[in-house]
């Protein structure tokens, strides 16, 4: 099939989409891995293992690359890397979206953490003028919301410092479930105060009640959010507020929250008139790109051409951008069809 049509990935985390080669070389350098290690060994230790069982065994698979990840030039390099690869794929926008306070093991403030990925994310804009990229910077959720309470305050600040300069929403990550979502009012509030909209991790793992608490709380886009197709009630909701629902195919089948690509909720959530959107989420964990993506949406989903890039056009209406540019990147795409 014909996938020559601007491509948007608004759900791509930046921790789990590394470069390879550039990965192992700033691992070999920062004596992460062992002087023996071999490239391929290397990569196989960066993409996760066909037997993970629950998206927690599959949250395991990031600790290598944010060990990588805690110095500058690391963050810096490896961002831009990624942008590139992102404008050589054929992607006119994506949103980038990283948790700042898990690189700061060597000293470096959330500030300088962001500062960094941005400066990275602008080089390689610069040098790929044809891709625009955003950064959410993701709140985490960890087995008890005292233990990184601050540091989830600080994101939303760090948001707030570079919001418009790069930045562009915030989000809460980890695993779904863990500690009650209610459990970051204060930080959802505060962002609501500084007028940063944020997207929930809901629905992925957890229940549709998940994405339904998720809405209550303020989000303005759903990560994944497969499982409100569970409740009629919830799902009626996403589909009256039109809240967009941030898919992805295959981390979900690895991490068996869907039962396998033919059984995705993405199919029947499009076909209700759900505001879906395709998404990577982790091209190196999950071993993907966006074009993968696709092709496995149009074989064992049925999905058309047209259906790819009405996607896409999904993708622009949730995105966080300004109406001119949503314009643009709308006018794109209808020419395709």
């Amino acid at each position: 099939m014909n996938l020559n049509f601007p491509k948007i990935d608004l759900h791509l985390h930046l921790d789990g989409s590394l470069d390879i080669k550039l990965a192992y070389a700033l691992a070999q350098e920062r004596g992460i891995i062992a002087p023996d290690c071999s490239l391929s060994e290397f990569a196989r230790q960066m993409t996760v293992r066909p037997d993970i069982r629950s998206l927690e065994d599959y949250l395991a698979c990031f600790e290598l690359p944010i060990s990588i990840l805690q110095d500058e030039e690391a963050l810096l390099l490896c961002s831009r890397e990624l942008v590139k690869t992102l404008a050589l794929q054929g992607l006119v926008y994506a949103e980038i979206r990283f948790a700042p306070q898990l690189h700061t093991r060597k000293g470096l403030t959330q500030h300088q953490v962001v500062k960094a990925v941005i400066k990275g994310m602008r080089i390689a804009m610069s040098e790929h003028p044809q891709i625009r990229v955003g950064l959410i910077l993701s709140m985490m959720t960890l087995q008890d919301a005292q233990i990184n309470h601050l540091q989830n305050l600080e994101t939303v600040q760090t948001a707030r410092e570079f919001q418009g300069k790069g930045v562009v929403a915030l989000d809460l990550a980890g695993a779904e479930g863990a500690v009650p979502m209610e459990s970051y009012q204060d930080c959802f509030r505060k962002a609501q105060e500084y007028g940063i909209p944020y997207t929930i991790h809901a629905g992925e793992s957890g229940p549709a009640s998940s994405v339904a608490t998720a809405l209550r709380l303020g989000a303005s886009r759903i990560g994944h959010g497969g499982h409100c197709l569970q409740d009629p009630a919830v799902l009626a909701e996403v589909i009256e507020r039109k809240i967009p629902l941030e898919m992805c195919l295959t981390s979900n089948v690895q991490c068996r929250n869907q039962a396998s690509y033919s059984d995705h909720a993405l199919r029947p959530l499009y076909e209700r008139g759900a505001l879906v959107t395709l998404n990577t989420d982790n091209m190196t964990i999950s071993a993907t790109t966006l074009d993968q993506e696709y092709e496995r949406a149009v074989r064992y989903l049925g999905m058309t051409r047209e259906d790819l890039i009405h996607l896409n056009l999904n993708s622009v209406r949730a995105a966080f951008l300004d109406r001119q540019q949503k314009q643009q990147l709308t006018r794109k795409l209808m020419e395709c069809l």
